[in-house]
């Protein structure tokens, strides 16, 4: 009887692995169905394999099911929980002999930390990678592994480090099979090695690969990378001084990306359209292109271009145009940045970068520098800079009253807005009449919305319309629709109004909170820069942050 009975739990516990070992298959086939079509059903499907595998525990299992889980939410740009997860997949990976499971995970990690900013991170990760991808029989991991790392060490300033790198992927090419990546490979590593050769001002090694870029760029699949080559051939005529031919390039990937979200090559164009024209001597037309491309700089978030050599040609238009004022300021601007040390580039890399152009536009600048210095012993010149002060100092104590009285005024509309939305909180949440639907999907939404709002969800840093859906399982087009329909407002004007909102309350009541600073604060409401915070506060109520912690303070 005994011996039957252990025979039957061996047949029970035997069968329950098959169900666990089954459902893990399943779901990992349909994860892998929908990783590059729809990310949130490929992580429904990941975290079922997830849970299948802890069931059989299982470590080569639970590493692919984190790695999974990892995967998807990268895609989600969920990067802190995904970076959870690699770790997870990592940890369990060191009882499995699975390499090429390795190269995904560290490989993985890499963009991760990439996407979250910390290239040092990713370096490390991706070096780990390459030496996985080495052992493994198919070039393409190593390939991809190796333009991230070139990318990384491009990005700060080691260009002969990247240019022999970017090399290796093209010798590496040759052993590929995949023909569509190939291509894209391949263009990529000529278009990066073009620009680091422009960076070090070998004109004429650019011209070759991206010449040899531009001719293999004939295809739809790769017509995305024609407009970066195209700016490459726009800057290797601007170093060899042929600027009308630079003006017309640089005029066409202005045009062709003004209207799209390629802002980061929109902004390379007007930058070089505006120092073309100086070169030519139209300083009217390089300060509009190069204020416009400040000004883009100034308010976006998600742009970079280089603003030490923008402020230095700035300055020297202003001074040829006789702009003293401005040539000081975008001067300053500029000694500030240069005495500004990076120092990511010298822990990634251990070397400085050098500008474009920096020997020939550096003389000029100390030229301006000597001017302004002769100008300030000039009696006539400090005499009338002391009238000016004096006037300056008047129409600053009239401004300032003025701007106190109209602070104050601001100061306690808020403070009227604030009270309204105390009584607000303690009434109790109800969908208002205004609200009343009959679509019962709907209503069953807003009453969703309401607890995700009495829960404040919406205070995470990682608020998002995904975030949001997945909370309120339902589709992001569908919870889009209901916010616009019924809070007449779009996603992120309702998750800001509730943040601003929310930190007008506390800062009134949490003298705590009120000696944090305003990084800090930003962040206690769910903005993720200080920036951001301040501007929509702004917008909201009419006063900076900084304005009302001060009256709060008094």
């Amino acid at each position: 009887m005994k011996q039957l009975l252990v025979i039957l739990c061996c047949l029970f516990i035997n069968n329950s692995q098959a169900q666990s070992n089954k459902a893990f298959e399943k779901a990992e086939k349909l994860y892998s169905q929908h990783i590059y079509k729809k990310n949130s059903f490929a992580l429904k499907f990941a975290l079922q394999a997830k849970n299948a595998a802890m069931i059989n525990d299982d470590a080569q299992q639970l590493t692919r099911a984190f790695y999974y889980v990892a995967n998807s939410l990268c895609k989600l740009d969920k990067n802190m929980e995904a970076l959870q997860n690699i770790e997870s997949a990592i940890s369990y990976s060191a009882t499995t002999k699975d390499i090429e499971l390795l190269q995904k995970c560290f490989s993985l990690k890499g963009d991760i930390h990439s996407e979250l900013g910390d290239n040092s991170k990713a370096l490390k990760a991706y070096l780990k990678a390459l030496t996985y991808s080495e052992a493994i029989a198919n070039p393409d991991y190593e390939i991809y592994v190796l333009c991230n790392i070139a990318f990384i060490k491009k990005v700060h300033k080691d260009f002969e480090e990247a240019i022999q790198m970017y090399k290796r992927v093209l010798k590496r090419l040759d052993a590929s099979n995949n023909s569509t990546s190939k291509k894209v490979y391949k263009l990529i590593a000529l278009m990066n090695i073009a620009d680091a050769y422009l960076w070090t001002k070998n004109t004429e090694e650019a011209a070759v690969f991206n010449d040899e870029g531009l001719q293999d760029c004939c295809d739809n699949s790769t017509e995305w990378l024609r407009n970066p080559l195209l700016m490459n051939k726009a800057i290797i005529y601007y170093q060899r001084n042929q600027y009308d031919n630079c003006i017309a390039i640089a005029k066409q990937i202005r045009d062709a990306t003004e209207k799209d979200k390629k802002r980061a090559l929109y902004l390379t164009s007007l930058f070089y359209l505006g120092k073309s024209a100086y070169k030519l001597e139209n300083y009217s037309q390089a300060i509009q292109y190069l204020e416009q491309t400040l000004q883009i700089v100034n308010t976006s978030d998600t742009v970079d271009v280089n603003e030490k050599e923008l402020h230095e040609f700035l300055a020297l238009l202003y001074n040829k145009t006789g702009n003293s004022e401005k040539n000081l300021f975008h001067f300053q601007q500029y000694a500030a940045l240069e005495k500004k040390e990076s120092a990511a580039d010298l822990k990634i890399n251990n070397e400085t970068h050098k500008l474009i152009d920096i020997v020939s536009v550096r003389n000029e600048i100390d030229e301006i520098k000597d001017d302004l210095a002769a100008q300030t012993i000039n009696k006539k010149r400090i005499f009338f800079a002391a009238i000016v002060l004096f006037v300056l100092l008047i129409g600053s104590v009239v401004y300032y009253k003025r701007r106190e009285k109209i602070l104050k005024n601001k100061f306690e509309g808020v403070l009227q807005k604030v009270a309204k939305l105390e009584k607000e909180e303690e009434a109790p949440k109800t969908i208002p009449k205004k609200e009343k639907v009959t679509d019962e999907k709907a209503t069953a939404i807003l009453r969703r919305i309401a607890d995700f709002e009495k829960k404040e969800y919406y205070l995470l840093l990682e608020c998002s319309l995904g975030f949001m859906a997945e909370k309120l399982r339902t589709n992001t087009s569908y919870l889009s629709k209901v916010i616009n329909t019924y809070k007449k407002k779009s996603f992120t004007s309702y998750i800001t109004e509730l943040r601003i909102d929310t930190a007008l309350v506390r800062l009134k009541n949490d003298k705590t909170l009120q000696s944090y600073t305003i990084k800090a604060i930003a962040e206690e409401f769910g903005f993720k820069r200080q920036e951001t915070f301040s501007k929509a506060f702004k917008s909201h109520t009419g006063i900076y942050p900084s304005q009302y912690l001060k009256k709060l303070r008094k």
